[in-house]
């Protein structure tokens, strides 16, 4: 009676993670990302620009939608967004283009306010005040505070946004003091940031507007020095050169390579000192002086028998 083998387990790799995928109600890997900038247009306006972004990456194919929280003050905003890594770079490319597309037309209006028929004198003028003037634009400052990469479980199932007014801030915060102070306000606002997601999560409806000093809702909210704190820090990344690292993997040059001669510990000991005789080996170039020292040496024994045999 023939016994049957067992079943084996000949799951791949990939059979495994798509398993991990299914628990978590996932199709890829998530990241959460936190971005903070200083905006120069109204609330409204601003919402809006995020608003049809969101929907232009949702509404194409992708393996997680990005939703979020987005919380807008006067001047500064941060950005919780969730999604794969590709749908969320996809989204800081539309932003970004939907900047240069705004930027490209309110160029064109002020051109056409200004109109064709003036005089050149006149518009050598205007064209030199312009440059003197701050160049239009929708984002001023942007910095990437923190990612997270292979979240299991999203924070959020919508995309939304919400204006507030935050408290000041008490005391003064010094852009130009050691590491650890900037290590610390990032502490404190990431601190803040978990407070809204949680305020985000249990109410729908959540909204920041008319709230009294002693909410706890004015305690989740980062105050403006913060922001601007965190947007001088040299120590955090900006967003562009994020976006920018996306999908790139750039060539490095190291040091050695650039030097001649090369340094020892890269270069064979006897490069140039093989014999002429070598078989077991290709032989390498034999330098001119190796080969003159060895006709020299040749001679001097060849002269040295000559003597030693005349004596005898």
């Amino acid at each position: 009676m023939a016994l049957a083998l067992p079943e084996l387990d000949t799951r791949s790799v990939l059979d495994v993670v798509e398993e991990n995928f299914r628990r978590c109600n996932l199709k890829a890997y998530a990241i959460r990302m936190i971005y903070i900038g200083e905006h120069t247009l109204a609330k409204e306006e601003t919402i809006k620009h995020f608003s049809e972004t969101i929907h232009l990456v949702n509404s194409t194919y992708c393996e997680i939608n990005v939703y979020g929280f987005l919380l807008v003050y006067d001047s500064y905003f941060v950005h919780i967004i969730e999604g794969s890594e590709d749908t969320i770079h996809r989204h800081l490319r539309f932003l970004f283009a939907r900047e240069a597309k705004w930027i490209q037309e309110m160029e064109k209006q002020d051109q056409e306010a200004n109109g064709d028929g003036e005089a050149e004198g006149l518009t050598v003028i205007l064209n030199e005040e312009e440059s003197e003037q701050t160049q239009r634009k929708i984002f001023k400052r942007l910095k990437t505070v923190m990612i997270y990469h292979s979240v299991r479980t999203l924070l959020f199932s919508s995309w939304r946004a919400v204006t507030a007014r935050p408290p000041s801030l008490i005391g003064k915060l010094d852009v130009y003091g050691p590491l650890q102070e900037h290590l610390e306000q990032l502490r404190i606002f990431l601190n803040k940031v978990t407070r809204i997601c949680a305020f985000a999560k249990a109410d729908e409806n959540l909204h920041f507007e008319g709230l009294r000093v002693i909410d706890p809702k004015m305690e989740a909210l980062p105050e403006v020095a913060l922001l601007d704190f965190l947007l001088q820090s040299p120590h955090i990344l900006d967003l562009r050169e994020t976006m920018n690292l996306h999908r790139r993997v750039d060539d490095y040059l190291y040091f050695f390579e650039e030097v001649w001669p090369l340094p020892t510990h890269f270069t064979p000991r006897l490069l140039y000192k093989l014999k002429i005789d070598d078989s077991f080996v290709e032989p390498l170039p034999i330098m001119p002086w190796d080969t003159v020292k060895k006709e020299g040496e040749d001679e001097e024994k060849e002269e040295a028998l000559t003597g030693s045999s005349s004596s005898d």
